[in-house]
């Protein structure tokens, strides 16, 4: 459950800097900020995905 908080921060967090820097004419830099927040974002669900993996593989070795 502290997963789903961690992407809503990560989320609200990047959307701040966003609306921040494109405020003061830095869209390139808004635009990286967005980009990292995704990058951050998808590193935590993969690592969730290979733990799942590593989890149902358990299951079906003897």
């Amino acid at each position: 459950m502290e997963i789903i908080f961690k992407l809503a921060g990560i989320g609200l967090i990047t959307s701040i800097v966003n609306q921040i820097l494109k405020y003061c004419g830095k869209e390139e830099i808004a635009s990286i900020t967005t980009l990292a927040g995704l990058i951050i974002s998808l590193l935590m669900v993969i690592d969730l995905v290979r733990d799942l993996f590593t989890t149902v593989q358990s299951l079906f070795i003897f």
